[in-house]
């Protein structure tokens, strides 16, 4: 079991009771980190500001999720307010807490200013990471040391991608369309089998019955741990990952938008995709089955986050493209 040292405990206190100005800061950081949110903004990159950079972002992130989702079933660790009182959960979240997906995923913009290569994006992408990953202790929903793995690991995973990019999408494209799905659809499923190996693995693990009385204090004893995590999540970033790989995919087939074009041009197409994810997204909220349903439920996931990405990468293009409010790319 990892132990957390009366440091962490302190930075927290001590965060916490700071000026209370500073909480709607926090929160703000904090809302901006979370799956919905991002999949707005790295929707409206793609459609109207650059689309490469907001493809790689949108795969970038259901990579560095499955990762976080793995890894928090590998630690099994607690989040702050599970293991002191004195900890007051302002947002209080489900699930493990190392390492943290907030700080993981903020990482995104680190990977948008390494392509982007502009000083002046630096400071927003520099700022969006650290001022995420400071907001999760404050809020008292994970230590200090898992807000520092995740960035780290999210680093990790950017190093990777800028020193493998060129070199995958070399030898994908030297394969046929079908052997490509072939190939995308593979990566899918060995994502799903990693993450279902740990949490088969834990199903014999037994959450400490401190941690289960202090979360409960601002939890439901159903949401309470190891309940809130399992094949949903590695289902959610699976869908996710398919979503993205295969809607590029497809889209490298037709038409090839440019992103561009003037400001109300762009402006109108955020406005309508937006609508239709949203659209979407509810009604999938409307027919999900219930989270006691596990097999049902994870299947669900699966489904939903695969339709929100295929869509935004290549549905939701494709419309744009009818509308004539995108610009075909020879």
């Amino acid at each position: 079991m990892i132990v957390y040292g009366t440091w962490e405990i302190w930075l927290i206190q001590t965060l916490q009771n700071s000026d209370g100005w500073i909480k709607p800061f926090m929160e703000m950081f904090t809302w901006a980190g979370y799956p919905q949110a991002y999949m707005a903004i790295v929707a409206i990159i793609y459609w109207s500001f650059d689309r490469r950079l907001g493809l790689r972002m949108a795969i970038f992130l259901p990579i560095t999720a499955s990762l976080n989702s793995i890894l928090k079933q590998g630690f099994h660790a607690p989040r702050p307010f599970w293991v002191d009182q004195s900890i007051i959960a302002m947002h209080p979240e489900n699930g493990f807490g190392m390492p943290s997906g907030h700080a993981q995923a903020a990482t995104v913009w680190l990977l948008a200013g390494a392509y982007l290569r502009k000083k002046w994006f630096w400071i927003i992408a520099l700022v969006m990471t650290l001022g995420v990953g400071i907001s999760r202790p404050y809020l008292g929903v994970h230590f200090p040391s898992q807000v520092i793995l995740g960035w780290l690991i999210g680093i990790a995973v950017i190093i990777c991608f800028i020193r493998f990019e060129s070199a995958v999408l070399s030898w994908l494209s030297k394969h046929k369309f079908s052997h490509q799905l072939l190939i995308v659809l593979g990566c899918s499923v060995l994502i799903f089998l990693l993450g279902s190996m740990f949490v088969l693995l834990l199903n014999t693990w037994s959450m400490p019955a401190d941690w289960e009385s202090n979360a409960s204090l601002y939890l439901p004893l159903d949401k309470v741990g190891l309940k809130s995590y399992g094949l949903a999540s590695v289902a959610g970033n699976t869908g996710s990952f398919l979503g993205v790989t295969m809607g590029a995919l497809l889209m490298s087939r037709k038409e090839v938008f440019d992103a561009g074009g003037i400001w109300w041009i762009r402006l109108l197409r955020s406005f309508i995709g937006l609508v239709c994810l949203i659209l979407l997204y509810s009604g999938l909220q409307v027919i999900s089955p219930d989270k006691s349903m596990n097999f049902l439920y994870a299947g669900w996931r699966f489904l939903g986050f695969y339709l929100i990405a295929l869509s935004a990468v290549f549905l939701i293009p494709q419309l744009f493209i009818r509308l004539n409010l995108l610009k075909n790319k020879s």
